[in-house]
């Protein structure tokens, strides 16, 4: 089983490495998006920009997934690659598997080349460890891999599956506090947002890279991360579809929906505040509504 997995995610690799057209979308363009956003909404200022960041990281693992694995798996299954795959001995879950291998290695490689623009170009300061970070990234990795390729296995064909992907996409980015500040969301926005997974991920990255937290701190968001994730990757194999035509199993979808809202329920119960749900001293000390990332100071 394992050297199968390791033979399938490498084809998947040097598919990826050979089309000039994935290469860009998966590690240039991300690299767009962070100078972009620094420019223009942290105006070149580094404790800017450093509030910034973590949201952009988020946003990167969010379309990765989505826009990525799961396009790939129902463009695959399209055009017959999995066809061919069911003729052979592999078990759907070796096909996931090596899929998800696939886009943890291109998110790692897109995250890094990002940090690394915010640490050179924008002088921002990291105030936790690189250790930390890390398995940060890896728990919101594990979060979404599993959900991008439960969209894969859902979506019928190449015409539904932007319509899934844009419908998950764009809630988490704006309600999980990614693309704007999260305390400046209303209660009952905050109340739907700690029902994403999004939302955990940036409080993690916020918390190592600017509050300096460590894991301990952390605990409870990653957690919730890895509860997600593991369930989401056993659900998979229930999910998976051969053939574009083979009728989809809905009281599975609806198990497996229901296990996922379940899981964020508890955890918004369990943990009553997000850290990112306060305001900045710099903010509290304003007349007027500042954007993140004009604070300063965190409480």
């Amino acid at each position: 089983m394992f050297r199968g997995l390791g033979r399938m995610a490498y084809s998947y690799l040097l598919m990826m490495f050979r089309t000039k057209t994935a290469l860009f979308w998966t590690l240039v363009f991300p690299l767009f998006i962070l100078i972009g956003f620094a420019i223009v909404f942290g105006g070149g200022d580094p404790e800017r920009i450093a509030y910034i960041v973590p949201g952009i990281l988020t946003i990167t693992i969010i379309s990765a997934t989505f826009f990525g694995t799961s396009m790939n798996m129902v463009a695959q299954r399209e055009n017959g690659v999995f066809r061919r795959y069911r003729a052979t001995p592999v078990s759907p879950i070796v096909v996931v598997s090596a899929h998800a291998l696939v886009s943890i290695f291109n998110l790692s490689i897109s995250l890094l080349l990002q940090i690394l623009a915010a640490v050179l170009i924008f002088n921002i300061q990291i105030n936790g460890s690189l250790i930390s970070l890390a398995v940060v990234a890896f728990c919101g990795f594990f979060a979404f891999a599993p959900l991008g390729l439960i969209v894969g296995s859902v979506a019928k064909d190449m015409k539904t599956a932007p319509a899934i992907t844009n419908l998950l996409f764009f809630p988490m980015m704006f309600l999980s506090g990614a693309a704007m500040p999260f305390f400046m969301l209303p209660d009952w926005l905050q109340t739907i947002g700690k029902l994403l997974p999004a939302t955990y991920v940036v409080e993690s990255m916020l918390g190592v890279m600017v509050r300096g937290a460590g894991l301990t701190e952390l605990f409870a968001p990653l957690l919730v991360l890895l509860a997600s994730g593991l369930v989401a990757f056993l659900l998979n194999g229930m999910l998976f579809r051969w053939e574009s035509n083979e009728p989809l199993n809905f009281k599975r979808l609806g198990m497996a929906v229901s296990l996922l809202t379940l899981i964020y329920i508890i955890a918004g119960l369990a943990i009553p505040s997000l850290k990112m749900s306060q305001r900045p001293v710099a903010s509290i000390e304003s007349k007027t509504d500042m954007q993140y990332a004009n604070a300063r100071k965190w409480p």
